[in-house]
């Protein structure tokens, strides 16, 4: 008999990582798995009492599967901070060897700064 694998998101380093903190910020995207995974770090997330939240990258390539983020992070009490579209700027800052804020001000950049800002808030909430 083989040993039962878990599914991904929610393996022994997921669960030693949201033990003892804070806040869990879930980075997913819109496809069946990304959603899949974020259910689940979003089920240990809320059997440890530890607030979610959630960035959507690549957030325009499947707006379904978005709204599906959106409406299942509501249905856990937490909240989308960001959405990060597609943007081939970012695989260029990548290639040039730098991140996307040093890249460029595309639509990826500013999404991402305005998700740090997010974030920036909610931890000052918290502390």
């Amino acid at each position: 008999m083989y040993p039962r694998r878990r599914p991904p998101g929610t393996g022994c380093p997921v669960i030693a990582s949201v033990s003892g903190v804070d806040l869990v910020l879930i980075v997913t995207e819109p496809t069946v798995s990304g959603v899949h995974d974020m259910e689940r770090v979003m089920d240990l997330a809320k059997h440890f009492g530890v607030p979610a939240l959630v960035v959507i990258n690549k957030a325009d390539l499947n707006r379904d599967q978005s709204d599906r983020i959106e409406s299942l992070a509501a249905r856990y009490g937490s909240r989308v901070i960001g959405r990060i579209p597609f943007d081939r700027e970012v695989n260029d800052s990548l290639m040039a060897g730098k991140t996307v804020i040093e890249y460029g001000r595309g639509p990826a950049c500013a999404a991402i700064e305005q998700t740090w800002e997010q974030l920036s808030a909610a931890l000052a909430d918290i502390g």
